[in-house]
C-alpha cells in the first residue's frame, strides 16, 4: 500500500497552504507579525528573499510533507551564505536551514520531521554542501521574531527531532526588552563625536562620526506584533556596534540611552534586543541601561554531513 505521506517541492500555488501552517507557529510565539499571502510568496519564492539582515541565498527552495495534497509540515531550506559566514564567500557555501513546520499532534510531527530533514539532507548533498547551518539569527523571516531566525526554546518537539536527525546546538540568544515608559537621562560621554540619525520608512539608522571616521552605529525596526499585544509598537534593535575605545569612553552606554528615548518618543512601547550568550559585554551593557531579561529564548544549530 503506497503510504499517504510523502514529500514535495512546493511552488506559488502553495502558497496560501504554506501561510496557513506558518501562521500557526507565529501565532504562539512571541514577537512574531502577521504574514499574508504575498508576503509568503515573497519570502518562500523570491530568488532573494529581504530579510532583517544580509544574507547571500545562491538558491532556496520548500520542501513540503503531504497527505493527499495536504500541506501538514515543511521546510524552507537553502545554500549560501548568512550574516555570521558572509566573509567565507569564495569557499564552500553552506547549507542554511530556514524554517521547520510540523503538526501539532507528537508522532505526526515525527515522522513528518524525520522525512522533511533526510530529504533536506538529501538535497544538500546534490549540492555539494559538508556543512548545514540551522535556524541562524540572519535568515528569519521578517515577520518572525522580530526578524530573528532563532529555533524557540519552547519549540521543544523540533529540538528533539532536530538532534536526532545529528544537528547540534551552538548558539544561544536571550531577548531582552525595555519596557518605555519615560524618557531617562542622557549623560553626554567622555568624547567628542557627530550624531547623524535618519529615517527609512520603518527603519531608524544611527550613525556617530569623529570627523570622517565611523565611531558607532544602530539600526531599530518598528513593528507590530500579534503577542504580547500590549507591547505594540515594538522598536526592535537589530544592529549596534561601538568601536572599543569608545566603549571604553561610555559612547555606547549614551548611544543606547538616545535609542530608548527616540523609541519612547516616536510612541512605542517595548524595545527588544537578541543577545548572544557569549557576548557578555552586551548583556553587561543593556542589563545596566535597565533591560530585561525575558523568558523567551532561541538557539542556532548545526550539522556536518
Amino acid at each position: 500500500m503506497r503510504d499517504p505521506l510523502y514529500v514535495r517541492t512546493l511552488y506559488p500555488p502553495d502558497g496560501r497552504q504554506i501561510q496557513g501552517l506558518l501562521m500557526a507557529h507565529l501565532a504562539a510565539t512571541p514577537y512574531c507579525s502577521a504574514m499574508d499571502e504575498a508576503q509568503v510568496q515573497e519570502q518562500c519564492f523570491l530568488p532573494a528573499p529581504p530579510g532583517v539582515h544580509e544574507v547571500q541565498w545562491l538558491r532556496h527552495q520548500v520542501l513540503g510533507a503531504m497527505v493527499d495534497e495536504r500541506l501538514i509540515g515543511f521546510i524552507h531550506i537553502g545554500v549560501g551564505f548568512d550574516q555570521e559566514t558572509l566573509h567565507l564567500v569564495g569557499r564552500r557555501p553552506f547549507g542554511l536551514l530556514r524554517f521547520l513546520a510540523l503538526p501539532q499532534e507528537y508522532l505526526s510531527a515525527g515522522r513528518t520531521a524525520r522525512l522533511l530533514l533526510q530529504a533536506a539532507d538529501d538535497y544538500w548533498r546534490e549540492q555539494g554542501v559538508a556543512w548545514v547551518r540551522a535556524f541562524t539569527l540572519s535568515t528569519g523571516y521578517p515577520a518572525f521574531q522580530l526578524g530573528a531566525g532563532l529555533l524557540p526554546a519552547a519549540w521543544e518537539d523540533h529540538l528533539r527531532w532536530l538532534t536526532e536527525a545529528g544537528y547540534r546546538l551552538v548558539e544561544r540568544y536571550y531577548t531582552m526588552r525595555f519596557p518605555l515608559e519615560r524618557l531617562i537621562m542622557e549623560p553626554l560621554p567622555a568624547v567628542g563625536c557627530t550624531f547623524w540619525p535618519r529615517s527609512q520608512g520603518p527603519e531608524r539608522h544611527y550613525q556617530l562620526f569623529d570627523g570622517e571616521t565611523l565611531l558607532g552605529y544602530a539600526r531599530t525596526l518598528e513593528r507590530t506584533v500579534m503577542e504580547p499585544a500590549e507591547a505594540n509598537p515594538v522598536a526592535y534593535l537589530s544592529d549596534l556596534g561601538v568601536a572599543k575605545a569608545q566603549r571604553e569612553q561610555g559612547v555606547d552606554r549614551w548611544l543606547l540611552r538616545r535609542l530608548i528615548n527616540d523609541a519612547t518618543l516616536r510612541g512605542c512601547r517595548d524595545l527588544v534586543a537578541h543577545v548572544n550568550h557569549r557576548d557578555r559585554h552586551r548583556f553587561t551593557l543593556f542589563s545596566g541601561a535597565g533591560f530585561e531579561e525575558t523568558a523567551t529564548r532561541g538557539y542556532t544549530l548545526e550539522k556536518q554531513l
